[in-house]
């Protein structure tokens, strides 16, 4: 019997499978971006400073809904505000929790005035070890009762602050930073 390469091939040919095992999430942080249509600024920020991330979370004021579906090209996780049009309200939670890498991560909007607004957003929830919020336009990165509470500031400069956004690294822990944006 002879045997040629081709047999030789088919007969040694083997499947391997592989499985990939994420060992950290990295997550882009947007809230107040207060923008009824996509700007040009807006895109090339958002192509920039997320280039590399596995996903975005928005904590709300989207305001327009061709900016939450130029977000919806990365996976999206977002909340209404109190300022996103009638499209986006009826489409959007109130609050959500999303299990990431197993820290179950709290995203809500806010409400009230800014003073206290750390504690407003603590009550919504139970069970968490960060929670993404937004509302008072002001960047904060903070721990109450053994929950890390973020704001990732408004996309928009107020008068206060420069516009900000978040990254939030999450593996066995969560790290968390502001990026200036403008």
């Amino acid at each position: 019997m002879v045997i040629d390469y081709c047999d030789i091939i088919t007969l040694t040919s083997v499947r391997i499978l592989y499985t990939v095992i994420l060992l950290s999430m990295k997550i882009g942080i947007l809230s107040d971006t207060h923008l009824t249509n996509i700007t040009k600024d807006f895109e090339e920020t958002i192509k920039r400073v997320f280039d590399d991330v596995d996903m975005i979370i928005h904590a709300g004021d989207i305001t327009g809904i061709s900016v939450f579906n130029y977000l919806s090209n990365w996976e999206l996780k977002a909340v209404r505000g109190n300022m996103d049009d009638f499209d986006l309200y009826n489409l959007l939670p109130e609050k959500r929790i999303e299990n990431i890498m197993g820290k179950n991560v709290g995203i809500i909007h806010g409400k009230g005035p800014p003073n206290g607004i750390e504690n407003v957003v603590l009550r919504e929830f139970q069970n968490v070890d960060l929670i993404i919020f937004g509302h008072s336009h002001t960047p904060v990165e903070t721990k109450k009762g053994g929950v890390l509470l973020f704001n990732p500031g408004s996309y928009r400069r107020s008068s206060s602050y420069r516009g900000t956004v978040g990254i939030a690294e999450i593996t066995d822990n969560i790290t968390l930073r502001h990026i200036h944006v403008e």
